[in-house]
């Protein structure tokens, strides 16, 4: 009777790091196939990665650990790509208009992952003693990105704009909306993108020319 399960060969001692990083990576296939949360159960996963279902336990106490794991990596791809993206532009003004398209490449191009990162509750847990701040929320750094861009643009007079928290929120939602209707709405004639987001940008981060 034949198996669907591929076994593997046994890691060498110290590849317990691979292991996981192979059990996230069958996580990540499994939710861009059928963007469910539901479809990362321990059988799933084992599978794919071709162990035995209790192995998992290894690193992972149940699946909503091993998603969180998967979300925890994409919101880091996330602030590599926009971080990147600012390296490459020269001034305060051409960093925040990067970065901020970046930040719609990688949602379009990661569309069911980045659908998942804002449907959970990423309070943390526990909650902290103190009011919680942006640092405290988790997945917070590409966010922290935006606005420390915002404020780099007030500085040096690139932007008019009174309040970098304010105006980056303002942007925020606006790229957060723009991801999200794309990928939802495919069909709809939308405008041409370069200049659509550069302008969107402009605008709402008082941009000067």
């Amino acid at each position: 009777m034949s198996s669907s399960v591929t076994r593997r060969t046994r890691n060498a001692r110290g590849s317990g790091a691979q292991l996981r990083s192979e059990i996230v990576q069958a996580a990540r296939g499994l939710l861009i196939e059928t963007g469910a949360e539901s479809a990362v159960t321990l059988r799933a996963v084992a599978r794919r990665v071709g162990i035995a279902a209790p192995s998992i336990y290894t690193h992972f106490d149940s699946p909503e650990q091993i998603v969180q794991a998967v979300v925890t990596e994409t919101f880091s791809l996330l602030e590599a790509r926009i971080d990147d993206a600012r390296r490459a532009a020269a001034t305060p003004r051409d960093r925040l208009i990067a970065g901020c398209r970046a930040y719609l490449a990688f949602g379009a191009e990661h569309s069911a992952l980045y659908g998942l990162l804002f449907a959970r509750d990423r309070r943390p847990d526990p909650p902290p003693t103190h009011p919680p701040g942006i640092a405290d929320i988790d997945g917070s750094r590409p966010f922290q990105l935006l606005m420390h861009g915002t404020q780099d643009c007030i500085d040096d007079g690139s932007s008019s704009a009174d309040s970098a928290l304010e105006t980056a929120v303002q942007i925020w939602v606006a790229l957060h909306g723009l991801v999200q209707l794309r990928a939802n709405e495919p069909d709809f004639p939308w405008p041409d993108a370069d200049r659509t987001e550069v302008e969107l940008i402009i605008r709402l981060g008082r941009l000067t020319s």
